[in-house]
């Protein structure tokens, strides 16, 4: 009978049935191939590849465990394998698929395993808590929007072809859209009265969340949100609901460019969207946007600039990439477009050390004629 791998003990040998038998050893490579690889400049770029890999795969697991719910079922502490497999597996055919990958976020930092089972770790744990959804949504749109991005974009410039809006999640760009949160917040404050009647226009207004600050700063507040995508402008809809605003806000699943009304507003704000317009439209969009704005009205414009951090170098690849939306403005550029569109006291600052993300600010001139430039 053979002997079970339990009776080899790393000591060199077994002993089936009292007898000792030597086993013989062998090196995983031989000298001379380590040799030969690194002559021929291999060898260390084979290590730095499949190390290359690890962040990659820990970035993937971490979104994926979101995804799928395993983040929320460990956020209390952990569970044993059978406890995961009845939520995440209920098929048992498939439980040795899950254990392994499982196992897989243990390998790269992701999971322990130990006496009570699997529990979190890594960016697992860290998007965990109640808040972090936009952490999670900005991985879960790294290993979805951003890779398809720079995987796909080679070959559709081959074809000439372009991205389409309507290819991306918009709820999901949504989400994570919130992690400038606490910087808009400021820039809103700033901005916003805390008194008096005041209406908001929100060009490309997303989840709604900028809409609902504005609100509770001002209880006086009114606004319109635009929002194109259609599936954004929901979720926006739904917040509303949720957030007992739907009374105080409108949201139109429309674009700005073909938006008409009587009404004028003392606030018009385009936070982080000037670059879904091309860039030979941004000064006729801005006057159109002028036009719904009372005399001393005030335009804000959200942005990161050119020459940024590498996550605004992702964004001006979407937005170079798809159809009908253009590069990330440069600061003199942006400032010469509200100057021409029309606007006095326009200024700029910036917004985050060491980053290219400013607010661009206008007003309207409290004697000028309204209407279109």
């Amino acid at each position: 009978m053979l002997p079970s791998l339990r009776s080899c003990r790393g000591s060199g040998s077994f002993r089936p049935s009292g007898r000792t038998i030597p086993v013989e050893r062998r090196s995983s490579m031989r000298l001379t191939t380590v040799l030969d690889a690194v002559r021929q400049r291999t060898l260390f770029a084979s290590i730095r590849s499949m190390r290359a890999l690890t962040p990659y795969y820990r970035l993937s697991f971490a979104a994926s465990a979101f995804s799928c719910g395993l983040v929320r079922l460990l956020v209390d502490g952990p569970l044993p394998f059978e406890r995961i497999a009845s939520k995440l597996a209920k098929d048992a055919g498939t439980h040795p698929a899950l254990l392994a990958w499982l196992r897989l976020g243990v390998r790269v930092g992701e999971l322990r395993e130990g006496a009570r089972g699997f529990s979190l770790k890594g960016y697992s744990r860290m998007i965990a808590p109640p808040g972090r959804d936009p952490h999670a949504a900005l991985f879960q749109e790294a290993m979805s929007l951003h890779h398809d991005l720079i995987m796909g974009t080679p070959g559709k410039c081959a074809r000439g072809e372009k991205w389409r809006l309507e290819d991306h999640d918009g709820r999901l760009i949504a989400r994570s859209s919130r992690l400038g949160e606490p910087v808009m917040m400021e820039v809103i404050d700033r901005a916003i009265p805390r008194r008096g009647a005041v209406r908001l226009l929100e060009i490309g207004c997303g989840s709604g969340i900028y809409i609902r600050r504005a609100a509770e700063r001002n209880p006086m507040l009114t606004a319109v949100g635009i929002e194109l995508n259609a599936q954004a402008a929901a979720y926006a809809r739904e917040n509303m609901k949720n957030w007992g605003l739907d009374r105080r806000a409108v949201i139109e699943n429309t674009d700005i460019r073909k938006y008409t009304t009587g009404e004028r507003f003392d606030f018009a704000s385009l936070y982080n969207n000037i670059y879904y317009f091309p860039a030979g439209e941004r000064l006729e969009l801005i006057r159109h946007v002028r036009s719904f704005l009372k005399p001393g009205g005030m335009l804000l414009v959200t942005t990161p600039c050119p020459g940024g951090s590498a996550l605004s170098e992702i964004l001006n690849l979407w937005s170079c990439a798809t159809k009908d939306c253009g590069p990330l403005p440069a600061v003199d550029e942006m400032e010469g477009v509200l100057r021409e569109a029309g606007f006095d006291r326009v200024g700029s600052r910036s917004l985050l050390p060491g980053d290219r993300f400013y607010v661009f600010t206008g007003r309207v001139p409290s004697g000028g004629a309204q209407g279109r430039a």
